[in-house]
């Protein structure tokens, strides 16, 4: 028999929105609702708003984690039902790349607000707890580091080449990992709670 997971397709979505409420929360200048948007730079037509693109640009398979083991769990009996072993498999686990843009009137306050997403992300170097959705606690993402990147010209050159006709802008990148997406599946088999030996006595030669 197999169960499905209730929760598949939103886990990525609610990292995001667990991020954004975090940074909502502790940069005055972005509180408003639609002031951190998950649009591209591509997409952002921003003069006088203030607003953070969280942009994720890429997720990749974490290659560390790649091959976890699946889990045993006992299921008790009901008068209808025997008791079962439910064979979870291991979860997808990915690394998520954003980008973070700011966007505000000028340039100066810009840098306020880089300088302060930045102090945040030092201070605040994981989702965990009361930042996580209900979504992330159910799928077993207890916590998720939030990881600097550091990339060199070239890179933010190629990512910014895909946003054409937009200039350059500061830039952050960071990485959320591990990030675990459950499988829908999950197996389950009846326990085995009696058996017959049968023994056959037969004369050695």
């Amino acid at each position: 028999m197999s169960q499905f997971n209730n929760d598949g397709g939103q886990v990525l979505r609610s990292v995001s929105e667990s991020l954004r409420k975090l940074i909502r929360h502790y940069i005055p200048e972005l509180q408003a609702e639609s002031a951190v948007v998950f649009d591209s730079p591509g997409e952002i037509d921003s003069q006088d708003e203030t607003k953070l693109s969280l942009y994720l640009y890429q997720t990749e398979i974490n290659p560390y984690l790649r091959n976890l083991a699946p889990s045993l769990s006992r299921q008790a009996g009901t008068d209808s039902q025997p008791a079962a072993l439910t064979v979870t498999p291991s979860p997808l686990v990915v690394d998520l790349h954003y980008l973070m843009v700011p966007y505000a009137r000028s340039a100066e306050l810009e840098l306020v607000l880089v300088d302060k997403l930045m102090r945040l992300l030092h201070d605040v170097g994981q989702l965990s707890g009361e930042w996580l959705s209900p979504v992330l606690k159910r799928s077993g993402n207890e916590q998720i580091a939030i990881v600097p990147d550091v990339g060199s010209s070239e890179t933010l050159r190629n990512i910014w080449a895909g946003f054409p006709n937009h200039p350059y802008k500061l830039t952050k990148l960071y990485t959320l990992t591990p990030v675990r997406i459950p499988s829908e599946l999950s197996l389950q088999s009846a326990l085995v709670t009696e058996s017959d030996l049968a023994y056959r006595n037969r004369n050695l030669p």
